[in-house]
Order: structure tokens, then C-alpha cells, then sequence
């Protein structure tokens, strides 16, 4: 699923918990994983 403006996605790292909302999606359709966090770890859908 590709990213939709107005999502939220925390990391799921319990030491990071970095939060992103997106602002615009993208252009075309985006690739079905979640985003990565600068950690590393894989991004959830709040």
C-alpha cells in the first residue's frame, strides 16, 4: 500500500518511537512496505 497524505506511521523500535505524517503521497503507485525509520527498524500505520 503506498503511502496517503494525512498517515501516520510510528517506529517500532521501543528505544526510538520516531513519528512521521505524511504530507503528500506519491506520485505513482509506491511499493506495499512500510516506510524505514533512520534506525533502521520498520515503520507501523498509526
Amino acid at each position: 500500500m503506498a503511502m496517503e497524505e494525512g498517515q501516520h506511521y510510528r517506529c517500532t523500535n521501543d528505544q526510538c518511537r520516531c513519528e512521521i505524517e505524511v504530507t503528500r503521497g506519491p506520485r505513482m503507485d509506491g511499493g506495499d512496505e512500510n516506510p524505514r525509520c533512520c534506525c533502521g527498524q520498520e515503520m507501523t500505520l498509526v
